[in-house]
């Protein structure tokens, strides 16, 4: 039975030892991370194909309605995604990229720039409050005829550049 009691206080006495001890010294550390800022851009399909041509009012076009989705991201402080263009070739024929028409899902077609120069598709401040979050922009496009060009398969590049300066 002694053995019992022996028992029973050291279980009662080890808890209170254990709760009425300091310690005796003690560590800090900082913990640190760094979050990279983020810088994305991405298109949803590598190549458009303009279709076949569609006959209104007498005028030859072709057009694909959201033909490109263009995704984006920047925390940036100042951004714009912008787009430029090369004109249109099949071997040495060309034609002009001033006559390609773009817009976005919400716009009004406009003319894309001469080779070499760009427009600005977004900007920061288009997408305030609300900065760093994935945005997303579909691209349709017009060729119109005009009756001067020569049978061929023309293709033309299109970039979009995310531009943080």
């Amino acid at each position: 039975m002694r053995k019992g009691r022996w028992r029973l206080v050291s279980i009662l006495i080890l808890p209170a030892v254990f709760l009425m001890a300091q310690p005796l010294r003690t560590a800090n550390c900082v913990l640190e991370l760094n979050i990279p800022e983020r810088i994305e851009i991405a298109l949803s399909v590598p190549v458009v194909d303009l279709g076949e041509p569609r006959r209104e009012n007498g005028r030859l076009y072709y057009e694909r309605i959201n033909a490109v989705q263009v995704d984006y991201r920047c925390t940036q402080d100042d951004w714009e995604v912008r787009i430029s263009a090369e004109d249109f070739r099949d071997g040495h024929r060309t034609i002009p990229i001033s006559r390609l028409q773009w817009r976005t899902e919400d716009g009004i077609y406009q003319d894309m720039p001469m080779s070499g120069r760009y427009a600005v598709l977004a900007r920061k401040r288009d997408h305030q409050p609300r900065p760093g979050i994935k945005h997303s922009k579909r691209i349709s496009y017009r060729l119109e005829l005009r009756g001067d060009e020569w049978g061929g398969t023309y293709s033309a590049p299109i970039t979009y550049t995310l531009f943080v300066p």
